[in-house]
């Protein structure tokens, strides 16, 4: 099952370059869209511990969010 987001300009693990999970930018009429395809992924600055798509970068050091390169 797919799921889609709007939320291109808001800083969450789901536009993060480091974050790891099945998603592509897609095109619906004049709208864009970040398809995924669950809930959790997993953070490569973290060692691959699992986090939710929404969550938001933490200030701690080990976080050091990237907007993801696929976006526009």
């Amino acid at each position: 099952m797919a799921y889609q987001s709007r939320e291109m300009d808001r800083e969450m693990c789901l536009t993060c370059h480091y974050f790891k999970c099945v998603r592509s930018v897609k095109m619906i009429g004049n709208h864009m869209y970040i398809e995924y395809h669950s809930n959790q992924g997993k953070c490569s600055l973290w060692n691959d511990f699992p986090r939710s798509v929404n969550c938001r970068p933490t200030s701690g050091s080990f976080c050091n969010y990237k907007r993801w390169i696929e976006l526009p």
